[in-house]
């Protein structure tokens, strides 16, 4: 897909074409193993029926980050993280490697979840890794996809100053009690970010040109921030936007922010880039790749991506070495609504914060997906402002979209992960604690009872609102 158009035809098709492609590759079986025992129907399929694949071999050890939970230094914390799952995957990798070399095999090393990924792997060498000890099982690449808008509307809005939607979180009240966002980096792995736009460039940390260690293309074609889609654009600018003027548009304007661009212009995510930007997250490289330097990781991280059905328990990895980092990952809820169990993964999982979405009458969005959820019954977790959303966007350095979807929510509660960190709140447990305790219940809601629990709509959680619409002022102010 190219990015957002302004004509609705335009759109409506690009859409329609986009879900077909995507009920192709999602409606494959996701975790089934073939008739290899280690290979699943995805990668078995592939290469019998196209004589090749791009597959993940994952090893069959994994290594503990429990150590890092009494690390009170931030940088000796995000080191231990990358330094224990580099040496671990150097070591338990290594034969497996020396064989592939042997073979003429091209192929990539990730340490972030123990893989190895392999290019145009064939039958013959799949079945050949699958009969070692070492290795687990081998995964056809999958794509997960953006979260995509459900409506799009350029420059439709004029500027409100504070947009509706940082101001029903209470953002701004918090604002005014100091916190700002002053000191804490943000990210996303989302589409890219436009990285020149007024309201972002002042909070980009790489605004001095320099893009090393604030900005990753797992394809290593697009050496500076780049979107193509407008998607990543859009959910920066709710993090942080402020171009000083009119647009205040974002939770925490003054934190900083950097990014990886783990999904492409169609807005498909492939498995492979995932993990190159969940690596990239985790501890930071110069823009080719080189020179990791830790101390420059971010404190929360937006996902606005996943799959369809949830269930995937793939992604995992990234989110334990996130949080054993130090780091905050929040992922939209998916807008597969308003069917019950329509999370995705990796929204459901249990040690994410899985986001859905409501209008500006604190109406849950009738595309929000519902629980409940595979990994963890209850989801979603919280809801925040995702319907009609004003926010940066990627045609020019000055333009604006409003847009419609669980991406719009889970960068309103990133932001206030922001804010939260500014106050030094405490760990990722006590910050989600903070927030999901200190809800706005009560909201309009579905019918009596809840069609997906047959309880009582007014009993939260639920699986529409979670625990109900965040307020970032509460959860500040009643956290000791």
């Amino acid at each position: 897909m190219k990015k957002f158009t302004k004509s609705p035809a335009k759109m409506i098709w690009a859409i329609l074409l986009m879900a077909l492609v995507v009920v192709a590759v999602v409606a494959l079986p996701r975790t089934a193993l073939g008739a290899a025992g280690k290979i699943d129907d995805l990668a078995m399929t592939k290469m019998t029926t196209e004589g090749q694949a791009n597959v993940f071999v994952k090893m069959a050890s994994d290594v503990s980050l429990a150590g890092a939970e009494s690390l009170t230094d931030r940088v000796e914390r995000l080191n231990y993280v990358h330094d224990t799952l580099v040496s671990h995957a150097n070591a338990t990798q290594k034969d497996l490697l020396a064989y592939l070399d042997s073979q003429g095999v091209r192929y990539h090393s990730f340490w972030i979840n123990n893989s190895v990924y392999i290019w145009d792997a064939t039958l013959d060498l799949a079945r050949e890794i699958a009969r070692r000890g070492d290795v687990s099982y081998i995964r056809g690449e999958r794509a997960a996809y953006l979260d995509m808008p459900v409506v799009v509307a350029e420059n439709t809005d004029s500027p409100e100053a504070i947009e509706w939607g940082v101001s029903m979180i209470n953002a701004n009240d918090v604002w005014a009690l100091g916190y700002t966002g002053n000191g804490i980096v943000v990210s996303n792995v989302d589409s890219g970010v436009r990285w020149t736009h007024d309201a972002l460039d002042n909070q980009y940390r790489g605004s001095n040109g320099n893009h090393d260690y604030d900005w990753w293309d797992p394809q290593e074609t697009q050496l500076v921030p780049t979107d193509g889609l407008g998607h990543g654009t859009h959910t920066m600018g709710t993090m942080v936007g402020d171009d000083g003027g009119s647009n205040q548009i974002g939770v925490a304007p003054d934190a900083q922010w950097i990014a990886a661009q783990g999904c492409n212009s169609s807005g498909f995510c492939f498995d492979f880039d995932l993990t190159s930007s969940a690596e990239f997250i985790e501890c930071p490289t110069d823009v080719n790749g080189n020179n990791p330097n830790c101390a420059l990781a971010p404190h929360v991280v937006n996902n606005s991506w996943g799959d369809s059905f949830g269930g995937d328990n793939w992604y995992q990895s990234y989110v334990n070495a996130w949080h054993a980092a130090g780091i905050m990952p929040v992922f939209s809820a998916g807008n597969n609504g308003s069917g019950c169990s329509s999370m995705g993964s990796p929204g459901d999982y249990r040690n994410v914060v899985g986001v859905g979405a409501v209008d500006i009458n604190q109406t849950l969005a009738w595309f929000s997906s519902r629980g409940p959820g595979d990994f963890n019954r209850q989801k979603p977790d919280v809801v925040a402002p995702g319907d009609n959303v004003r926010s940066s966007y990627n045609t020019s350095d000055t333009s604006y979209a409003n847009l419609s979807g669980t991406s719009m929510a889970a960068p309103h509660t990133a932001g206030a992960f922001a804010l939260m960190m500014d106050k030094s709140i405490g760990s990722n447990r006590d910050m989600m604690l903070a927030l999901r305790n200190n809800t706005v219940q009560g909201l309009p809601n579905p019918p009596n009872p809840d069609t997906c629990s047959g309880k009582s709509y007014t009993v939260y959680p639920n699986f529409h609102y979670g625990y109900g619409l965040i307020d970032v002022l509460a959860a500040i102010n009643n956290w000791p």
